[in-house]
């Protein structure tokens, strides 16, 4: 496999190591995409002319289980949606902690190309965050899906078409419904939950959306990371 490293601002010489020790300013440069053999472990830091770090070490995991796995940051926004905003798990929040990106106005994120002919199980934790925002005339621009039972639930669905960029291809697959979940009331729940399920066999690689259909009278909910399985 190859893998490609890179910084969000180009300063600095991304220096890397691949046996588990951190990299320092005398460590490889990165110059090329790296081949390696799946299970490998980078740790990779962008150092200055100083040779001072101008960020802390990331590392990337490579084993399979890790290819199949995606945190917020990796997530999409649903068709026609954008995930403009970032927030913390509390809004009273004081030091580094998890941020998510949401859409007010669509609580629906995506697992972008999803490979469900490999996969065949999911685990989503999820964040219940405060929705606490006065949209005044932009309030009719929510998106409010109807719920079933009392504070909504989450729906998994397959085949969404997830950060397609204008209206969606009316030629692709309808999209299908693989799991729904009932979310728990708020006022008895914590700020973080966990829901895993089956995927169905499907051919090739599909977007994996997660719809939150809670009423805008409840809390807000997001994605922090889904955590794909192995068909066995």
């Amino acid at each position: 496999m190859t893998v490609a490293l890179a910084t969000q601002v180009p300063v600095g010489t991304i220096r890397y190591t691949l046996d588990g020790t951190a990299p320092t300013a005398r460590s490889p440069v990165y110059a090329a995409l790296l081949s390696l053999v799946p299970g490998a472990t980078i740790k990779a830091a962008a150092f200055d002319t100083d040779g001072i770090a101008t960020a802390r070490i990331r590392d990337f995991a490579t084993s399979r289980s890790a290819l199949l796995y995606r945190n917020a940051s990796d997530l999409v926004s649903c068709p026609r949606g954008a995930l403009g905003l970032r927030v913390s798990l509390t809004a009273d929040a004081e030091s580094n902690g998890p941020a998510f990106n949401i859409n007010l106005f669509d609580t629906c994120s995506a697992y972008p190309a999803a490979p469900l002919d490999v996969a065949g199980g999911f685990t989503i934790e999820v964040a219940r965050l405060a929705r606490h925002y006065g949209l005044a005339h932009e309030a009719s621009a929510v998106r409010e899906p109807y719920n079933v039972t009392a504070h909504g639930e989450l729906v998994v669905l397959a085949g969404c078409q997830g950060g397609r960029k204008g209206a969606p291809d009316k030629d692709a697959p309808k999209p299908v419904v693989v799991a729904t979940f009932p979310l728990p009331d708020p006022a008895a729940s914590p700020t973080k939950m966990t829901f895993k399920g089956a995927l169905p066999q499907m051919s090739g690689d599909r977007d994996l959306c997660f719809q939150f259909t809670s009423p805008t009278s409840d809390p807000y909910y997001a994605v922090a990371s889904v955590q794909l399985t192995e068909r066995r």
